[in-house]
């Protein structure tokens, strides 16, 4: 017999079919008819715990979060499933039918949305590879400056996961601070320490077991204070590992300050590769637009315009996603005036 596993702070409800909330097994019974029960709402419940055991399953949700998001008490709903609940099966019927044609419209308008472009090999990104390369095999501090959208930071992702020992940390606003970039770096290097005083040594411990070769790559860099990039010097310095400061030329702003102190005289004389650029190349952008698949030329000129605008192949991807859907719901190819018509429903600024 299995074991019913019910939700956390409720007892399993008397008259309950148990099973396992893993395995969301088809109940061997429904429920009966009766005088708040016809056989068509019988018929409905089944179709319905079918559909549930799908979607479950697919998404990996257990009861108690599958009843979370029906909107139904963990008891209730584990009696509905079970075929055992008393009430009337048609008001529980129809709260679960609207949940899973939602999920369904949802999933539905989903697979509708064309997919971005994957990485793509383009001069600029294999500059992002030979500058991070240099880095991790030298342990030095090197610094990445682009424009917003240029892809930088799927240029990064992409080396993680095809290079050994190199991770990537974002900060935000939020985790700007010295702590807070170490918090992060910490959950990409899965270094387990909770005492704050003893994180940086925490970090030291595993950047000397992996050895010579490590790279540690902060994305967004432009929003850590000095003495969180003062502290990223220290790894390369002392447990001799590769830095890569990525993020806007913010982030060199930081070394050029007329009035130097001591912290940046010693970073600037870190600093062993810088890779600048603020605009996008045409030619990668012509290899971004290729990835739609975007051959005419009319379009292909109007995506570089977008393009060359502030986010660069962002813009372009954002912009297509919604051409490519206002094209399909007119049943029409892809053409520039549905290019034209999604740059103007995202109002961000005239393509000149």
């Amino acid at each position: 017999m299995n074991t019913h596993t019910s939700v956390a702070g409720e007892n399993p409800p008397a008259g309950a079919t148990p099973f396992r909330k893993t395995s969301w097994e088809r109940p061997v019974t429904g429920p009966q008819t009766g005088p708040n029960r016809t056989r068509h709402d019988i018929d409905i419940w089944w179709g319905l715990v079918d559909r549930i055991i799908e979607v479950a399953r697919a998404n990996g949700w257990s009861m108690g979060e599958v009843a979370r998001r029906v909107g139904m008490p963990g008891g209730t709903f584990s009696v509905w499933y079970s075929g055992k609940y008393s009430g009337r099966l048609e008001n529980q019927n129809s709260l679960v039918s609207k949940w899973l044609d939602a999920i369904e419209e949802q999933a539905d308008i989903c697979s509708l949305i064309p997919a971005s472009p994957g990485f793509m090999k383009m001069q600029m990104s294999q500059e992002i590879i030979e500058t991070l390369s240099w880095a991790q095999m030298t342990s030095d501090l090197v610094m990445i400056t682009q424009g917003a959208g240029t892809g930088k930071t799927e240029a990064c992702r992409h080396y993680c996961a095809t290079r050994p020992h190199a991770y990537i940390a974002t900060v935000s606003p939020q985790t700007k601070t010295v702590h807070g970039m170490l918090v992060e770096l910490a959950a990409e290097l899965d270094v387990m320490e909770h005492n704050p005083a003893k994180l940086t040594r925490a970090i030291g411990r595993k950047l000397q077991r992996i050895g010579n070769g490590s790279l540690l790559i902060v994305d967004e860099a432009q929003n850590l204070v000095d003495d969180a990039i003062n502290q990223l010097r220290h790894f390369v310095d002392v447990h001799k590992c590769g830095v890569a400061l990525v993020g806007n030329n913010e982030v060199y702003g930081r070394f050029t300050k007329k009035n130097d102190g001591p912290s940046y005289a010693q970073l600037k004389s870190r600093l062993g590769k810088r890779l600048k650029r603020e605009k996008p190349r045409v030619s990668d952008l012509r290899t971004f637009i290729q990835g739609w698949n975007v051959t005419d030329p009319d379009c292909v000129k109007l995506l570089i315009g977008i393009g060359m605008k502030g986010g660069a192949m962002r813009q372009i991807d954002k912009t297509m996603k919604l051409a490519t859907m206002i094209a399909m719901g007119s049943g029409e190819d892809l053409t520039v005036d549905h290019i034209q018509a999604a740059w103007k429903n995202r109002d961000v600024e005239d393509v000149t």
